[in-house]
Order: C-alpha cells, then sequence, then structure tokens
C-alpha cells in the first residue's frame, strides 16, 4: 500500500513528526526564558518600540542596548536576565551622526563590545535600505539587504535585532495588512533561526502631538504590526516643572506585554534624560505624573455626533471638557 505524503519529501515529514507533541509532552524543556531584560525585551520575540519622530526612541533603545551588553540592570531597577550582543541597523543617521550617540553614552557607561552596527546610509553600504521591493509584475520579493541583515545576524549571533525605523526598512505599503504580515513572516523566521528578538522602532501620527493619551489612534499603519508584536513599548516627552524650570519627562509605558513580569506593575514610569541616558528619579517621576495629571483634567474630549438625532456615539467632535 502506497503511502501518503501529501507532496512532502522524507526529511519534511521527519521535521513535522519532530514537533507534534502529546499534552505536557517530557521532551520540551521546563526551562523559564521569558526574558532578555525585564519586563521590556522578550525572548525570541517581535517588539515595537514607537513614538513621534525625533522623541529619543533611538536613544531609548540604545541605552537598553548597553544595559544588555554590559549585563546589570537598566535604570538601576530592571534586571538583565541574558546579556549578550546587540546588532542595531539604522536607516536614518549617517556613520557619523550616529557614532555622536555612541560617544556621549559610552562616556557615561564605558566600552560596549557587546553592541554592533550598521547603518545603511553609510557610503560604503552597497544596498538600500528596504527589505522588501516589488518588481514590474508587482512581485514581492526580498532585496539583498534582507540578506545582508541576516548575514549580519550569522555572524554575531545576537540577542537582540534593532531595526530603526520600521518603515525605512519595510519598503512595502505600511496600511497594507497581507504586506506587513510579510514582514512579520520574514522576521519570524529569522527567530526561529537563531533565536534573536527583534526591536522595531515605529513613528507615531502627528494625532500624538495633540493628546495627552496613549491609546491605539496614535499608532501608525497596519494593526498588524501592533497586534502580532509581543510588546508594545510607547515612547513620548511630557514637559513637567522641576525645580522651578520647566523640563521634559521620557515616559516609558507598555501597551502590551504577552509575558507576565511582576515588574509591569511599574508602567509607565517617567525619566529624566541627560548626556545620552536615561535616570530614573523617585521626586521627579512624582513631578512629572502630577503635571500630566493635571494637564489631562483640560484634555478636549472627542465626541461624535449621530447626523440625524445628534446623538454622541463617537470621536469625530471636539468639546472641551473638565473631568
Amino acid at each position: 500500500m502506497e503511502e501518503l505524503t501529501f507532496g512532502l519529501t522524507k526529511e519534511e515529514i521527519e521535521k513535522l513528526d519532530e514537533v507534534e507533541y502529546q499534552n505536557n509532552d517530557l521532551r520540551i524543556e521546563r526551562k523559564k526564558d521569558d526574558w532578555i531584560l525585564e519586563p521590556l525585551i522578550p525572548t525570541k520575540s517581535i517588539i515595537i518600540l514607537d513614538g513621534l519622530g525625533g522623541s529619543g526612541k533611538s536613544w531609548l533603545a540604545i541605552d537598553m542596548a548597553f544595559s544588555i551588553g554590559l549585563g546589570g540592570e537598566f535604570l538601576g531597577r530592571y534586571p538583565v536576565r541574558k546579556q549578550g550582543t546587540v546588532l542595531y541597523f539604522t536607516a536614518e543617521e549617517t556613520p557619523e551622526r550616529f557614532v555622536d550617540r555612541l560617544d556621549m553614552i559610552t562616556g557615561a557607561y564605558g566600552d560596549n563590545e557587546n553592541l554592533y552596527w550598521i547603518s545603511t546610509l553609510d557610503e560604503k553600504f552597497p544596498f538600500g535600505s528596504s527589505i522588501f521591493q516589488k518588481d514590474s509584475w508587482k512581485t514581492t520579493k526580498t532585496t539583498k539587504t534582507a540578506r545582508a541583515i541576516e548575514y549580519y545576524i550569522n555572524k554575531r549571533k545576537p540577542l537582540l535585532v534593532v531595526i530603526d525605523s520600521l518603515i525605512n526598512f519595510y519598503g512595502l505599503d505600511e496600511n497594507n495588512s497581507g504586506e506587513a504580515k510579510l514582514f512579520y513572516e520574514l522576521l519570524t523566521s529569522l527567530i526561529k533561526k537563531y533565536k534573536c528578538s527583534f526591536l522595531l522602532l515605529h513613528h507615531q501620527t502627528k494625532e500624538s502631538l495633540r493628546s495627552l493619551r496613549d491609546d491605539d489612534g496614535i499608532f501608525r499603519g497596519s494593526i498588524v504590526f501592533r497586534e502580532q508584536a509581543r510588546q508594545r513599548i510607547t515612547y513620548r516627552n511630557i514637559k513637567s516643572e522641576h525645580d522651578g524650570k520647566t523640563v521634559s519627562a521620557r515616559k516609558i509605558s507598555i501597551e502590551k506585554a504577552n509575558y507576565f513580569s511582576p515588574l509591569l506593575e511599574d508602567f509607565p514610569v517617567y525619566l529624566r534624560w541627560s548626556d545620552g541616558i536615561h535616570i530614573y528619579d523617585e521626586a521627579f517621576e512624582k513631578k512629572a505624573k502630577e503635571h500630566e495629571e493635571a494637564k489631562k483634567k483640560f484634555q478636549p474630549v472627542k465626541v461624535k455626533k449621530d447626523n440625524k438625532q445628534g446623538k454622541t456615539n463617537g470621536d469625530t467632535d471636539l468639546i472641551g471638557k473638565n473631568f
């Protein structure tokens, strides 16, 4: 009797059999391995870090990269569970610009031999920035940049790969869910192969400028980017009064987390930023929170009116409200 193969090779069938488990299968290792940097960077995951352009997302990504590379605790509070290499790809800054950041942060932390980085704006980089492109037949294909990224991942075996920014490397329509899934499928294949995580820096919509609320309305592009990421971190500047001066607090929120950590209860946190690094200061945080809450009380609230009956059911017209 001929054995059914369903168009699969013998080797493929053997691999499929290896990954079929029964109940709480004893072949699976019971090792807790959820975090690289708890509770911000989970292992073998896609993480989105979004904020307005120029708000400081890259500074936060580099700051976390130094903590992961050097070990210890981020902000003196959040433990690095796995110390190792971070690979940073930037398509936003030339090497001369990016190294200015690293000079500053190295001055604060010391040398980090576990950070490697590539700028696609380097004159010597032989390809463009986009990972995908469409040919004349509108067929989506990966570029040599995608292959170059895998070359570097294979070479350095990083715990974390930073993509700065998503839109510059993506190369497709950011509002197309099907194309967004292709991008995530590529990253997932690299995660499975190299056991790394990806931190994607992403820009928010301009609505973020007018809103004090960290809601989903400020997320830019397809919902796939947000919903299929394991973790979403938001980053924004909050104007605050401290010691009689107007300063900018860096508000870090975790809007989505698929893995549990008791440290998630700390967030959002409000940080000082100085000389390239983020600093936790309890008194500063308290003032920043108070200032933000005071501003929220006078934030206009959006309401939508039913055209026929004048009923409110959504968010079009602005009505100033003190609540």
